[in-house]
């Protein structure tokens, strides 16, 4: 095993050991607490997220060093733009409510929307095209990608923490599938 071989599979380790770390730190606070630790939460899941995706993408220092910075600068911009967004929706949520929402209201709000939308995809399209200029097509590729393994295994733990558990008076908790009958 080369030097470098080995370097790689520790730093997986512990790209891995934090993630789980920061899942783990993240959803153990309940309560008042939760609320007092939100921005720390917050942290640890981006830090969770950077380590996802470094391990992943497997970049050297060089390219590292150019890419966070254009990724944590995009990454701000889109969660800029997700506030604006969410604050202009609330307003009209607010006034009435999602059930009793009126048709002007309703309009207004597909309105947000789309341009919300239109937002992200011009803002997606010029970091793209940044990326560009420092990962290959397949990295840029791997990014988007990864994040979206990241945000979807994220719901996941949060929806499976969440659910309530399965009890089955006959089965101790457990539910069988029948077996089908050849």
């Amino acid at each position: 095993m080369t030097l470098n071989t080995s370097i790689i599979k520790n730093m997986k380790l512990i790209y891995t050991g934090l993630i789980l770390l920061a899942c783990t730190l993240s959803f153990a606070q309940q309560g008042d607490e939760r609320g007092k630790n939100r921005q720390e939460e917050l942290e640890r899941l981006k830090a969770a997220r950077v380590a996802f995706l470094s391990n992943r993408l497997q970049l050297d220092v060089n390219t590292a060093q150019k890419f966070w910075p254009i990724f944590n600068e995009y990454e701000t911009k889109k969660e800029a733009l997700g506030k604006k967004y969410n604050e202009q929706k609330k307003v009209l949520v607010s006034e009435s409510g999602w059930r009793n929402m009126s048709d002007t209201n309703a309009d207004k709000m597909l309105d947000i929307y789309l341009d919300q939308k239109q937002a992200e995809l011009d803002l997606e399209k010029e970091y793209l095209t940044r990326f560009n200029k420092v990962l290959d097509k397949g990295q840029i590729w791997m990014v988007i990608r990864i994040d979206s393994d990241f945000r979807r295994s994220l719901m996941k733990r949060i929806s499976d923490r969440d659910a309530p558990p399965h009890n089955d008076s006959k089965g101790g908790g457990r539910h069988e599938e029948p077996q089908q009958k050849n």
